[in-house]
């Protein structure tokens, strides 16, 4: 299959947000422990739990409502106020579903649509224009979620740029 320039941002979209991101985000949940889920440097700052929990209502709204046309009922302000309320196992379950449904409306996205509009965020966006802030999203907050980690547990995530992506 030839690529074009959307065919390679939809393809580069799913490899960032399906495997490299996650990959990540699954080596530092190996190496912290419960009570460091909800970890905080201080208290005007995030823990990782949060950021998985805003990462997952944040993809599911841009995606799966704004994209999709599903309402998805976010509450943005939980992602952040939460403090200890799921276990590890909820927030991987939280986690899974938004990585679910972002497949499903990836693999459901003609490259060709990339282009088309929507007002579900409040102003006339493109497609296009959501999955790049979507990818930098995740970007933004996968980078403080592997700070965290990293200092916690210094050198526990040696090379996991590589490691996530195979090589």
């Amino acid at each position: 299959m030839e690529r074009d320039l959307g065919s390679t941002l939809l393809h580069m979209t799913r490899v960032r947000l399906m495997h490299d991101y996650p990959g990540q985000i699954s080596a530092c949940f190996d190496v912290l422990t419960d009570t460091e889920l909800w970890w905080r440097p201080s208290e005007q700052s995030n823990a990782v739990a949060n950021l998985v929990l805003h990462l997952s209502g944040s993809n599911r709204y841009h995606l799966e409502q704004v994209i999709g046309g599903r309402d998805v009922g976010r509450d943005r302000a939980a992602e952040f106020s939460a403090r200890d309320t799921c276990s590890r196992v909820e927030l991987l379950s939280t986690w899974n579903t938004a990585l679910k449904v972002t497949d499903e409306v990836l693999a459901g996205l003609d490259p060709a649509r990339l282009m088309d509009t929507t007002e579900r965020t409040g102003k006339v966006t493109t497609y296009a224009q959501i999955l790049l802030h979507v990818t930098h999203h995740n970007a933004v907050h996968l980078g403080q979620i592997v700070w965290i980690t990293k200092l916690l547990h210094p050198g526990a995530l040696d090379e996991i740029w590589m490691k996530a992506r195979g090589g």
